[in-house]
């Protein structure tokens, strides 16, 4: 039971598929917060003057 290398692969597999996953949540979340970023500076940046 113990020294089945099925069971040994298969944790494995399991383990390799929610890392990737996890990577994929992390980059999402982090391309979300560089947009957020990006657009909190163009509402703060001046911009130039109008002339009218």
């Amino acid at each position: 039971m113990y020294n089945n290398p099925a069971t040994t692969m298969g944790g494995g597999a399991l383990a390799s598929t929610g890392i990737g996953l996890m990577t994929s949540v992390w980059l999402s979340l982090a391309a979300f917060a560089l947009v957020a970023l990006g657009t909190a500076v163009l509402r703060i940046v001046p911009r130039g003057r109008s002339r009218s």
